[in-house]
């Protein structure tokens, strides 16, 4: 995977940092705190366009919507672009972590309102 001074068309040299054999990141990403909606969306696609590939956001950050959309939109193949998230410290444990992320939050809201029906 080229870095990102690569993507971006920049000159300069700047390592990527290694993570495993198969992921390479680029040094550094785009925070998407705050960034919700259609002016998130415009936002996200704008540091898309500069050239970032590294799009950072968090569950608590709730815009996994607007990120998703910025991605499809984004016209960038998604194997160029990476997407990191951070979960709160109550989903620190292996079987919470597992869920949050393999279980939509529809239906995790879903269980909340009717916890009789699990």
């Amino acid at each position: 995977m080229a870095s990102f001074a690569t993507l971006a068309g920049m000159t300069s040299p700047m390592d990527s940092s290694k993570t495993g054999p198969l992921i390479s990141l680029p040094p550094i990403g785009f925070g998407t705190v705050h960034l919700d909606g259609a002016a998130g969306v415009q936002a996200m696609t704008s540091a898309i366009q500069t050239g970032y590939r590294l799009i950072d956001t968090a569950y608590n950050y709730e815009n996994e919507g607007a990120v998703g959309v910025t991605i499809r939109k984004s016209g960038v193949p998604r194997d160029e672009l990476i997407v990191t998230s951070k979960l709160p410290g109550r989903f620190h444990q292996y079987d919470l972590a597992y869920e949050l992320a393999e279980v939509p939050k529809i239906q995790r809201r879903q269980r909340q309102e009717k916890p009789d029906e699990q």
